[in-house]
């Protein structure tokens, strides 16, 4: 062999090795070469459609509800205490000894002749058998008076009636009268052995009135009740008396 073919297959076995090394075959002879196989087609997967997206349902906010105004309820004003008017007390009587007959005797009174009888007259009982003149008693106080009509139910009666002497105490003398107006007929009051007042009674009923008399110009002085019917006089000569008291003001408008 030619020393210029030296170089040449030491080339080629090179190669030969360097493709024996890569995995390379080198086809001998004519040999038809095998077609690389076709590929075989895998389909590819139906790709599953993408999720269509749902919108989530808008939300409608539940309106706020606006809360109803209910109007606190009006307090009810406390209640303003009304003070209790501060009653007036009463005026303080100071009764004369028996002045309203009500012990049923003339004790602490003297009697004269025959009108008033030997002891007050018991107004009720009268009432209630018709003794009276024309209508029953009313106006009286408790059930006793003097009367000199009613004792012997004559009005053409006399008679005086006196009380003990007592302490003017208090500036007014109040007492209830009923009888017929006349000069004979009255009601008297004496201080220092005078008369000082006199009342001829003016309602011939059988409807006892009040009467008041202001005694402060003889305050504390010593005095005593005349009470008289000198008057034969039919058919209304009479006079009844009842419950004398001394007070601190009057009841009715001083006479």
């Amino acid at each position: 062999m030619s020393g210029s073919l030296l170089p040449v297959f030491a080339s080629a076995g090179a190669l030969l090795l360097l493709f024996s090394m890569c995995g390379i075959t080198i086809p001998t002879g004519e040999a038809t070469p095998t077609p690389p196989p076709e590929p075989t087609w895998t389909p590819q997967p139906t790709q599953t459609p993408a999720t269509t997206h749902t919108p989530a349902p808008t939300h409608t906010p539940t309106p706020t509800a606006v809360p109803t105004h209910t109007p606190a309820p009006t307090p009810t004003p406390a209640t303003t205490h009304t003070p209790v008017p501060t009653q007036t007390p009463a005026p303080i009587k100071v009764p004369l000894q028996n002045g309203n007959f009500e012990m049923g005797t003339y004790a602490h009174w003297t009697v004269a002749d025959t009108g008033f009888g030997s002891a007050p007259s018991d107004i009720i009982a009268a009432n209630a058998n018709d003794l009276y003149l024309d209508r029953p008693y009313s106006g009286f106080e408790g059930r006793y008076a003097a009367s000199t009509y009613l004792p012997i139910r004559d009005s053409g009666a006399r008679g005086t009636l006196i009380s003990d002497e007592f302490t003017i105490s208090k500036p007014y003398l109040e007492f209830l009268v009923t009888g017929m107006q006349n000069a004979q007929i009255y009601v008297e009051l004496w201080v220092g052995g005078q008369a000082v007042k006199r009342l001829e009674p003016d309602n011939p009923t059988t409807s006892f009135r009040r009467v008041s008399w202001d005694l402060r110009p003889w305050i504390n002085r010593n005095a005593h009740i005349r009470v008289s019917d000198g008057s034969a006089t039919r058919p209304h000569g009479y006079i009844e008396v009842d419950d004398f008291y001394l007070i601190d003001s009057p009841t009715v408008t001083p006479a």
